[in-house]
């Protein structure tokens, strides 16, 4: 399959030319089996990650209305660095081109494709290193085709300036997954106290969401009063054992100077 000749982001394409939701669903399995056959890790993020954890939520994940038309935007990859260049190739022999310019921006921690099946793959390598980082090493393996539902939850809690989509990502989330001390299946919220207590920044963005996401759930009509009681608990128990945890030197030196200097990192916009 030829390329699109030029990238375009997904909200510059016609509605009447947008692939549907499922097209979307397929190919994000459809690259993990073939990135698996060559040995190579590849795990979906993001809201598709979240349609493969919960699909028994889906109807309820529509009705939140977190994208309306598009329902999703591109398909979010994990993998690990030492994959990256036989991901290339696959992704050449898949019909798909690598948007330049991302390159310039990220070097080798970023790769964007996009073909005309699906307007836009993005792979992160090792990391998640936006406004804060979500490290990925070691820990691609716990799901056969998405990254863990922990580091799904760290994704949304690293945004400082949270959107609407976001954070209905994280309600899905915390409504839907079990909330203990492992990782397949649930939110292991020990590895996240223990993340946040060495980073005060991390820490002090993803309290605020975890708060935010609780004032933000009166304005989405398709939750119930069960719902919402549900997640606000999770979040509570989470909020517990962020707060329990053992903060390190470094946690405490940070502290002290709060929010006077800026506590997370700017991101680029490259498009």
């Amino acid at each position: 399959m030829t390329p699109e000749s030029q990238f375009r982001l997904p909200q510059e394409i016609p509605l009447d030319e947008y692939p549907e939701p499922q097209a979307f669903l397929d190919e994000a399995r459809a690259l993990t089996d073939k990135a698996q056959a060559r040995g190579f890790i590849l795990r979906v993020m993001g809201p598709i990650a979240i349609h493969f954890h919960f699909p028994e939520w889906a109807d309820l994940y529509q009705r939140m209305e977190r994208l309306r038309e598009r329902v999703f935007t591109d398909i979010d990859f994990a993998s690990y660095g030492k994959h990256r260049v036989g991901l290339m190739e696959l992704f050449k022999s898949e019909g798909y081109a690598f948007e330049q310019s991302v390159m310039w921006h990220y070097g080798k921690s970023r790769h964007i494709y996009y073909s005309f099946k699906i307007p836009m793959v993005d792979i992160f390598y090792d990391k998640l290193d936006m406004n804060h980082c979500v490290d990925y090493r070691g820990r691609l393996e716990i799901h056969p085709y998405c990254v863990s539902l922990t580091d799904l939850l760290l994704q949304k809690l690293q945004i400082v300036q949270i959107n609407d989509k976001d954070l209905k990502d994280a309600m899905l989330l915390l409504l839907a997954a079990p909330v203990n001390e492992m990782e397949e299946g649930t939110i292991n919220a020990r590895y996240i106290a223990k993340v946040l207590a060495d980073d005060w920044g991390f820490y002090h963005t993803a309290t605020t969401n975890l708060e935010r996401i609780r004032s933000a759930m009166a304005g989405v009509t398709a939750l119930s009063e069960e719902h919402r009681a549900t997640i606000s608990e999770k979040a509570d128990r989470i909020l517990q054992y962020i707060e329990n945890e053992p903060k390190s030197g470094k946690w405490k030196r940070r502290a002290k100077v709060g929010t006077k200097k800026p506590w997370y990192n700017e991101v680029s916009d490259w498009g």
